[in-house]
């Protein structure tokens, strides 16, 4: 059953579409034919984010669905004492591996500031927003799981360190996308970011 994950995928699918798109209508242009490698390398980094997004929508609803099926059970069940441990990885892995790739993706379109066309520089600030909410939707289903996924023998580290990098990445992706929001807004011509 999809829920948020399959959202959160979905939108950072989006995320990496429009910025497909502000790429394929600046490249081959003389204004930014300095940027040509940039704008290239990057088509091909959303190529594979919209892929691996939607893969980890999938992967978000099948984690769901198995930890869905052992909730029922009492704890003491034999069958959710063998299988808790990896449905609770499962669930909580794709959503974690969803804010990594939402926050590396506002990353990748920062440097398409001020290198790309600025007719399209409302998609490059929607781009931004459909990532930084990918990130949000993310971490909610991180957390979601976070208290069971620390309670495993030996994860409690793992869990807090989790926790940690989930917090750092959502803040950087809201300051990236803000800094690309202030950047469209004001129809800003020149690079704000190195490439």
């Amino acid at each position: 059953v999809p829920g948020g994950g399959a959202a959160a995928g979905c939108a950072l699918a989006h995320a990496a579409a429009l910025g497909s798109m502000v790429i394929a209508f600046s490249r081959g242009k003389k204004t930014f034919e300095a940027h040509e490698s940039l704008l290239a390398d990057t088509e091909e980094r959303f190529q594979s984010t919209r892929i691996e997004a939607l893969r980890l929508a999938d992967a978000d609803a099948l984690g769901f669905q198995a930890l869905a099926a052992l909730w029922p059970l009492a704890e003491d069940d034999p069958t959710r004492i063998e299988q808790w441990p990896t449905a609770v990885t499962a669930a909580i892995e794709p959503p974690r591996d969803l804010v990594n790739l939402a926050h590396e993706t506002t990353s990748l379109l920062l440097p398409l500031v001020g290198r790309s066309s600025r007719m399209l520089r409302s998609d490059l600030a929607i781009a931004a927003r459909f990532a930084s909410l990918a990130a949000d939707a993310a971490a909610w289903n991180v957390r979601m799981n976070l208290d069971a996924f620390r309670a495993l023998p030996g994860r409690a580290e793992d869990a807090n360190q989790m926790e940690s990098t989930i917090s750092r990445l959502l803040e950087e992706s809201r300051q990236i996308t803000d800094r690309i929001d202030r950047a469209c807004l004001e129809d800003q011509r020149t690079p704000i970011s190195e490439a």
